[in-house]
């Protein structure tokens, strides 16, 4: 019911914003090919370190790349927080790169109904140029997102999974808006000991513009836990 409601809120949302103007898309293809090495310890933390580079014009140029530390704890079966912080280089359209900092803070939800697992995720992150994200003065986007993966686990190794995420949008002097939604669709493989794979397509559809994106995305990514 909940991934119902949510699909149906992001469908509902983009044909009223569609509608009520005049439009025109802008579209893209891009890559965006990532690995993370995970380490479990004292049972129910989890230290994180993910490198990931994208890129856009149609896979022709680097967009953007990063590196992001995280820290996961397991409250229960069920439950689990999370918080992370994430160092870009943003390319621009002069090809020079800025630096953005963001953290963000998750609450986690896992669960099983047959042969389907559920996972949603609540994130509030917070992004600004450099490394200024303890001044409270300097420029900032913040995002709370919603997050629902629908995975089949009926294979030994292969997972087809699902995901919905909806963007709400906070920035300084402006009303709260939804910025924009993602729907990816692939394949999560688990060959053993020799980490996760994850193989996907979906799209970003921009929300909150006279000229919206709609960004395609082909996606890769290694985990390794241990």
């Amino acid at each position: 019911a909940l991934v119902n409601l949510l699909l149906t809120g992001i469908l509902l949302y983009s044909i009223t914003s569609v509608a009520a103007q005049d439009t025109t898309v802008i579209r893209d293809l891009q890559l965006w090919s990532g690995a993370k090495v995970e380490k479990t310890f004292a049972k129910d933390w989890t230290l994180s370190l993910e490198e990931e580079i994208r890129f856009k014009q149609n896979i022709s140029e680097i967009n953007k790349f990063f590196t992001e530390f995280g820290l996961r704890y397991k409250i229960n079966k069920n439950f689990a927080l999370a918080a992370a912080y994430r160092y870009t280089r943003d390319k621009k359209r002069d090809t020079s790169y800025e630096t953005l900092s963001h953290y963000n803070l998750d609450l986690r939800y896992k669960g099983k109904i047959n042969f389907l697992s559920i996972y949603y995720r609540l994130r509030y992150q917070k992004e600004v140029e450099g490394f200024n994200l303890l001044d409270m003065d300097a420029l900032y986007i913040k995002h709370v997102r919603n997050h629902i993966t629908i995975r089949y686990n009926d294979f030994s190794t292969l997972e087809p999974y699902v995901s919905a995420e909806i963007f709400q949008a906070f920035t300084p002097y402006q009303s709260p808006r939804f910025d924009y939604y993602r729907i990816v669709g692939g394949i999560r493989y688990e060959p053993g000991n020799f980490g996760e794979f994850k193989v996907a397509w979906g799209f970003n559809r921009e929300l909150s513009s006279s000229q919206p994106a709609m960004v395609y995305m082909f996606t890769v990514n290694y985990t390794y836990k241990f």
